[in-house]
């Protein structure tokens, strides 16, 4: 489990708290303590995760929860493909010196069921894909546990938010996640077969915390995931954003002020950001007059984003992030990914996904639009 380092290195944090006297250090030391009652290869990875967070804005605080996570890789004397990818690229080659480090084997998919997943997007209705959720996450559960069974649940849940499935086939999903990872957890740790098990729960805690899914099941890892996203949002709410539309007109947060943004990144490739894009129109249609701003940011080349718009035109303004410097700031690690920020400013709401017109709508109200 843990050592006495590691609450060291809490209390270390929440020292930083009475001096920095901010609300990310203050996050920074509830996912301490948080860490203490996880296992201590999880706790390593949401630690470095949250100094990869920190390391732009907070440098000292990134540095502190780093070096804890880096002691315990020392003393551990191997590090999951999990923990290898949450750390900063400069510090890979030296945690895999630390020995034991194995590469990740492929694992074995059922075909039956990867073809029924793979088939989720072809359907008409949502309705459609809810019940085929509801079929598959049975099938799926009684599956032995390791990561092939991990893998399936997580392409599932990767589909499954896109669009409104509804609670039940959500649920099912978060559900049939949580018992995964906890039956496979202990084995697979044991064996050292490598894992992100830290960003499975982090899967989870978003289902949890912006899909509004009760929590499967009492379970201290998937409250240190959590507050892993309270941290990753109080930093989101710092960071702002300064860009530019196709246009040539420039776009900063503080400018909005007064107003609702709803911030949506994107991209051409991407089905389900182009079958959310009307909605986000027709909402843009019927409240700009009223407050609100629709923002959609891509990293794509401009002569891409031009063909696009050439063939869908759209009238919110479509801003570029070509350095994905902003892509980076938020945290968008998939797309879809959209932020409410109400009339002051403040980050009111996020969704992970693919949202349809009411789901928008339930969103923007959170940020007070009428």
């Amino acid at each position: 489990m843990v050592t006495p380092r590691v609450l060291c290195a809490a209390l270390a944090i929440a020292g930083a708290v009475s001096a920095a006297e901010s609300t990310v250090a203050q996050a920074a030391a509830r996912l301490e303590e948080r860490t203490v009652k996880v296992p201590r290869e999880l706790a390593i990875e949401f630690r470095l995760r949250a100094a990869q967070a920190l390391k732009e804005r907070y440098p000292e605080l990134s540095r502190k929860m780093a070096e804890a996570a880096k002691q315990d890789l020392r003393a551990e004397g191997w590090a999951s493909s999990g923990v290898m990818q949450a750390l900063p690229a400069e510090d890979r080659a030296a945690a895999g010196a630390m020995g034991g480090v194995r590469p990740a084997a492929r694992p074995a998919l059922d075909p039956a069921l990867t073809k029924r997943i793979g088939s989720m997007r072809g359907l008409s209705t949502d309705a459609d894909r809810a019940r085929l959720v509801l079929e598959v996450t049975p099938q799926i559960r009684a599956l032995p546990a390791g990561s092939g069974k991990l893998s399936l649940i997580r392409g599932l849940a990767g589909v499954a938010t896109e669009g409104d499935l509804g609670k039940e086939a959500l649920t099912a999903v978060a559900t049939t996640m949580a018992d995964a990872v906890r039956e496979g957890y202990p084995a697979m740790i044991a064996a050292k077969e490598p894992w992100p098990y830290g960003d499975l729960y982090v899967e989870l805690a978003k289902l949890v915390r912006y899909e509004g899914i009760q929590a499967p099941a009492a379970d201290p890892s998937l409250d240190a995931a959590n507050a892993l996203l309270e941290l990753r949002e109080r930093i989101q709410q710092e960071n702002g954003f300064t860009l530019t539309a196709l246009d040539g007109k420039t776009y900063t947060l503080a400018a909005l002020k007064g107003r609702i943004v709803l911030l949506n990144f994107w991209a051409t490739w991407c089905p389900p950001c182009r079958k959310e894009m009307p909605d986000m129109e027709k909402l843009y249609r019927k409240y700009e007059s009223k407050g609100l701003t629709v923002l959609a940011v891509s990293d794509e080349k401009r002569e891409t984003v031009e063909g696009f718009l050439a063939k869908n035109p759209y009238s919110f303004p479509v801003l570029m992030d070509p350095d994905r410097k902003v892509n980076a700031a938020y945290f968008v690690e998939g797309i879809p990914k959209s932020f409410i920020f109400d009339r002051e400013g403040r980050l009111a709401a996020q969704a992970i996904d693919m949202r349809t017109e009411p789901q928008f709508m339930e969103l923007l109200k959170r940020a007070g639009l009428e």
